[in-house]
Order: C-alpha cells, then structure tokens, then sequence
C-alpha cells in the first residue's frame, strides 16, 4: 500500500516538473543569468560593430583610391594620344579598365559591408533594449520567485529531471548545422555567378577602351579645330587692321602680309 502511494506522488511529481520547468526555475538567477549574457552580448555585437564599420571604411577607401587611378591613367592615354604615342595610349586605357573593375568590386565589398554594419546596428539596438527590459523585469520576477521555490524544491526532490539544457543544446546544434548548409549553398551560388561575372566584365573592359580611345581622339580633333579656327580669327583681324588708311611701322604692307602668312602656316 505505502509503495504504490510513494510510486504515484513520484509521478505526480514528475509530471509537474516536465509540464512546468520554467516555472521551477529560479526567477531572480534566471534573470541575472540572462542580464549577464545580454551585458555580453552587447560586448561582442558593439567590438564586432566596429570591426564593421573599420572594414566598411577600408573598402571605402580602397574603392576611392581606384576611382582616383582611373582618372590617372584615362589622363595619361590622353597625353600619350597627343604624342602621337597611340599604343602606350591603349596600355594606359587597359589599365584604366582594371582599375575601373577594381573601383566597381570594392564599391559592391563595400556596399555589402554597409549592409552587415547596418544589422550590427539594428542588433545591437535590439540588444540594448531587451537588456533594460530584461532589468526592469527582474524586479518583478523576484517578487514572484519566493512562491516558486517550494514547487521547484519539492519537483527536484521527487526526481524532476531539468531538460531544458539539453532540450536548448540540440535546437542549437541544429541551427548550427542549417547555418552551415546555408554557407555552403550561398558559396557555391556566389562562385558561380562570380565567374559569369568575370566574363561579363572581360567583353566590357574591352568595350570601354574603344569607347576611350574613340573619345580621345574625338577631343583631340575637336581641339585642333578649336585652334584652327582661333588661327584664322587672328589673320582676319590682322588683315583688318593692315587695311586701314595707316599702315604699320618699319614694314611695308606687303611684308605685313607675307608674315601673317607665314605664321598662319607654321
């Protein structure tokens, strides 16, 4: 008789441990355990934030730094182009279009790197709320502890096994193991792409240095027009003023003539 009475308060007993865990743990530590976690936590998201934030500005820098070289060589194809230096020209167009793709991966680096500073900021706000939530409720849950603890006690006296801990370290492991499917499948898409990429910006850098040279030879003509017709302003205007009833000093009008001439012609 008195060992089926103890066999069913046991399972009474049990049956309120698994059913309530939650409710058998103990409020107040709970609480800081999870105050001291979240103290952590925001440690590591604000030092991981400014990681970010330095590697942001490094990818920043470097892309400004390529803009700045293919304004370089684009004006070093130009002056090459003048020299009549056609192939150094191209070189230097070549270089230009590396640069160019250089300046255009590090803008993207950089634009990605903006986006994981961005949910670094968004987390870490989110951390420092639920912190001084997580504080104020402290208080109240320890209120609510001390009627807690003679259930907890009685549970964990009666063989109530806590799970909890290992309940929470299979979700984690589980988690851990989709995280790392999803890296693996995320690498796999961006090397494809990566190399189709690749040869998307191969045919346009060649595409770009044509347009280049084209352009420069096109302000080049447009700036041997330009001082043609300055040029023949000049002749004109000197013409006029040989014309007038007073002719210039020390020459005759003819010479006057033969050197306008002369000068145009050089």
């Amino acid at each position: 008789m008195w060992t089926n009475l103890i066999k069913r308060v046991l399972n009474l007993g049990k049956a309120h441990a698994h059913a309530g865990i939650d409710a058998l743990e103990d409020p107040v530590k709970m609480m800081q355990l999870a105050i001291q976690e979240l103290d952590e936590a925001v440690i590591k998201v604000t030092k991981a934030l400014s990681v970010a934030l330095a590697n942001q500005q490094r990818l920043e820098d470097e892309q400004n730094q390529f803009r700045l070289e293919t304004i370089s060589w684009y004006q070093k194809a130009s002056i090459a182009l003048q020299k009549g230096e056609e192939e150094l020209a191209q070189k230097a167009l070549r270089q230009k279009a590396l640069s160019d793709t250089k300046a255009t991966e590090y803008a993207l680096l950089a634009s990605n790197a903006k986006q994981a500073v961005e949910q670094l900021t968004e987390q870490l706000d989110d951390l420092k709320l639920r912190l001084e939530e997580t504080k104020t409720k402290q208080k109240i849950y320890a209120a609510k502890a001390e009627s807690a603890k003679a259930q907890k006690q009685i549970a964990e006296s009666l063989g109530g096994l806590n799970q909890s801990a290992l309940a929470n370290m299979e979700r984690y492991e589980d988690k851990i193991k989709q995280l790392e499917a999803e890296a693996k499948a995320l690498t796999s898409l961006n090397n494809a792409t990566a190399d189709l990429d690749k040869s998307f910006k191969s045919l346009e850098n060649e595409a770009s240095i044509a347009d280049d040279l084209a352009k420069i030879k096109a302000e080049l003509s447009q700036k041997e027009q330009s001082e043609q017709q300055q040029k023949m302003a000049d002749l004109q205007r000197k013409f006029e003023e040989m014309n007038k009833p007073v002719p210039p000093k020390n020459l005759p009008p003819s010479k006057n003539i033969d050197k306008l001439l002369d000068d145009f012609f050089k």
